[in-house]
């Protein structure tokens, strides 16, 4: 009886960790990418995962994200003919090509760099920010590239880098992503945690107890029921 106890044991705490593992986010793209920002003009890379149509339909998904992985931390901060950091989708490539024969692109902004700081180049703001990964909305994104013709059967996709030339870095990975938890839920979380820590030191039972992350909790009935078990193997 002990034996089977403990093959059950075994197996009830693989489910427990396998409960959170399955609890990911989605990649309807993902590409890992090394392409060096030059000091003396952008840098664009062709992306190989498939068609700008096939780009535009992932970004329509229900969610979905567009995310931009640097090698470097930055915070710039935009400056009127000075700092400046932002990137931009294209589908053909624009060094030498005339705006009227097929130069199309949208920027994407960063923290410090918005729409409100450099108006009139229709940049769309981001969702989030952390100086190494950047995301932007992928239905505002995908909205912009259907109304400028981006959605053209067979064109490419290429990301373009433009950022101060003190602050040049590798973009490594671009992907489109539907999050687990979206972004705008982990700053409200964050906003939550700041504005109840000095509550929660005077509680901490309190706050540990509200709240728990649903995948945790998954987590914890399997762990439970193995808790049970062994107590019952002791027993016998």
């Amino acid at each position: 009886m002990k034996k089977v106890l403990s093959i059950a044991l075994a197996i009830v705490m693989v489910l427990s960790v396998s409960v959170v593992a399955f609890a990911d986010d989605l990649y309807l793209w993902d590409e890992d990418t090394v392409f060096f920002y030059p000091l003396d003009g952008w840098q664009q890379y062709e992306l190989e995962s498939g068609t700008m149509t096939e780009f535009i339909e992932a970004l329509q998904t229900e969610g979905a994200r567009l995310v931009i992985t640097k090698d470097t931390e930055t915070h710039i901060q935009y400056e009127d003919g000075g700092a400046y950091e932002k990137f931009a989708v294209l589908n053909s490539w624009w060094q030498g090509v005339d705006v009227e024969s097929g130069l199309q692109f949208v920027f994407l902004g960063t923290a410090g760099h918005t729409s409100e700081m450099e108006t009139g180049n229709g940049i769309i703001d981001c969702v989030y920010d952390d100086g190494m990964t950047v995301m932007w909305d992928g239905a505002e994104v995908a909205e912009a590239l259907v109304a400028g013709g981006f959605n053209v059967d067979g064109a490419n996709v290429i990301i373009v880098n433009n950022c101060s030339e003190d602050k040049a870095y590798n973009i490594i990975n671009v992907s489109i992503v539907v999050p687990e938890t979206t972004e705008e839920e982990a700053v409200e979380d964050v906003n939550a945690s700041e504005e109840t820590t000095e509550e929660a030191s005077e509680s901490t039972e309190t706050s540990t107890a509200s709240s728990p992350d649903t995948g945790v909790a998954l987590a914890l009935v399997p762990m439970a029921i193995a808790g049970i078990a062994v107590v019952s193997s002791k027993r016998r």
